[in-house]
């Protein structure tokens, strides 16, 4: 089962939900803003997709990008469509939601125009979690450019998603060169995640009670299959927590995935909402236990 609520859509009309009662609660008490970065260019050939598939889940979803769009909820960003800026981007957009969303949203969600996000299994992993904890998730690579020894930073390409608290912290943040880069180039997740670390922002764990990945920055079949990439793959290197490859390595309820074609996002789509198997018995699910402001241990890196 791909999502933590098993929903079905009914020919275009309203979800019918098998669990409607959580779904709503879930959709109520973990409210997410989604952002996703793009351009012009890619309005048509992605952002629309996402809008039409997972982006409609959101509680809100916003395209940041430099132009209007009569189909999509865009919010028009001063920087230009350069992927050399995109650190640029990426602190406009979150200042900008801050400023003006702030109050309206639990957690906040970047994501690019080529990731597909599991948003009731967002929901369902951020439940937990309070969003006055200054905390963010994602899939965690090891951060080599700070002084601890022991720190990690999100992959941008599977999304990252950060809480009210570390929203603020981030935003107050940026105003102090000393913790935040304020040129606008340089790798956008690294220099994120050097400067949530710097101002005091957890860097979550969040794998499963198994210790299987949720955000995976790359399709799925780059981890069920070990050999698809090669044990040697850059990737398995620089991962925080070991990532693993192998059948079972995903997690029930994954998250986010990145290299997502637009073609995809609608199999992913089907597969997740639409398709079911006969005779197969239904799930009971729970929701996990809240866990008390301040009281998040987060494990070390596995992966040396």
């Amino acid at each position: 089962m791909l999502t933590a609520l098993r929903m079905r859509e009914n020919g275009g009309q309203d979800n019918q939900v098998t669990n409607e009662p959580l779904a709503t609660q879930l959709e109520r008490e973990v409210r997410v803003a989604c952002f996703v970065l793009t351009t012009p260019k890619y309005h048509k050939s992605r952002a629309v997709h996402i809008q039409r598939t997972w982006g409609k889940r959101c509680n809100k979803i916003y395209f940041m990008t430099s132009q209007p769009d009569d189909e999509l909820e865009t919010i028009i960003l001063t920087k230009p469509d350069q992927y050399e800026v995109l650190w640029g981007k990426t602190k406009e957009s979150f200042t900008y939601l801050y400023e003006h969303k702030r109050h309206e949203f639990d957690w906040f969600m970047k994501a690019d125009d080529d990731t597909y996000v599991f948003v009731e299994n967002l929901r369902h992993m951020l439940y937990p979690y309070s969003p006055d904890e200054p905390i963010y998730f994602g899939f965690n690579y090891k951060l080599f450019n700070v002084e601890a020894k022991n720190a990690s930073y999100m992959s941008g390409g599977s999304g990252y998603v950060l809480s009210r608290e570390a929203l603020r912290l981030f935003v107050h943040g940026l105003n102090d060169s000393s913790k935040c880069r304020p040129e606008d180039d340089s790798a956008e997740d690294v220099e994120a995640g050097a400067c949530l670390f710097k101002t005091n922002v957890t860097a979550g764990d969040s794998r499963d009670d198994k210790l299987r990945n949720r955000f995976y920055p790359m399709m799925p079949y780059s981890s069920l299959m070990s050999k698809y990439n090669g044990m040697d793959f850059w990737f398995f290197k620089y991962a925080y927590y070991n990532p693993r490859a192998c059948m079972d390595c995903l997690s029930d309820y994954p998250v986010a995935f990145h290299y997502v074609e637009p073609r995809e996002l609608y199999s992913f789509n089907y597969l997740s909402y639409m398709f079911d198997l006969f005779g197969r018995q239904p799930t009971v699910e729970h929701l996990p236990a809240r866990i008390p402001l301040g009281q998040v241990i987060i494990p070390p890196s596995d992966n040396r």
